[in-house]
């Protein structure tokens, strides 16, 4: 459990830090073609950084999950008030600007695919980075499988090659 907490606390002050800088950089540069560009690699910092917690450390199935949510966590935070002002409030706008703070970061992708934003690219990012630290966990995984038949065929060839000596 101590585990889960300390990666669960890294990706979370991680994905934090990478949030401010995303916000100073969004709000206080013009949006721009070239500003748009360079604003992509906050995009992939932030999803980056979720794979690379998943792969960094061995987590079994049900850690990486746990680890991604805890990673997400300011995300759910802010959604949940969200969700409350959208269907409760009924105030669209305000909703939006909730949650704004969380998809910063991908605020250049936004800018080229989406025209309105709603609550549901925010659920939708939540779930894809849980799914990044899960996927990052299994590679590692299968890496370390692969990597151990591959030195049990080196060592068998070893010894076959011996007995011919």
């Amino acid at each position: 459990m101590e585990r889960i907490i300390k990666y669960g606390g890294k990706l979370f002050f991680g994905s934090l830090v990478i949030c401010i800088l995303s916000f100073f950089y969004f709000k206080l540069i013009p949006c721009t073609k070239i500003s748009n560009l360079i604003g992509y690699i906050f995009l992939e910092a932030f999803l980056g950084y979720n794979f690379y917690i998943g792969y960094k450390y061995k987590l079994s199935i049900k850690e990486s999950l746990i680890v991604g949510i805890l990673g997400c966590g300011f995300g759910i935070f802010l959604l949940f008030f969200a969700t409350y002002t959208y269907y409760i409030l009924n105030d669209i706008y305000w909703s939006n600007w909730m949650v704004e703070f969380y998809f910063l970061p991908t605020m250049s992708f936004i800018n080229d695919f989406f025209k309105d934003m709603t609550l549901i690219y925010t659920v939708s990012l939540i779930i894809l980075n849980i799914l990044l630290v899960f996927l990052g966990s299994r590679i590692r995984c299968c890496k370390e499988k692969f990597n151990l038949i591959k030195q049990n065929k080196q060592k068998n060839n070893l010894f076959t090659y011996r007995d011919f000596l």
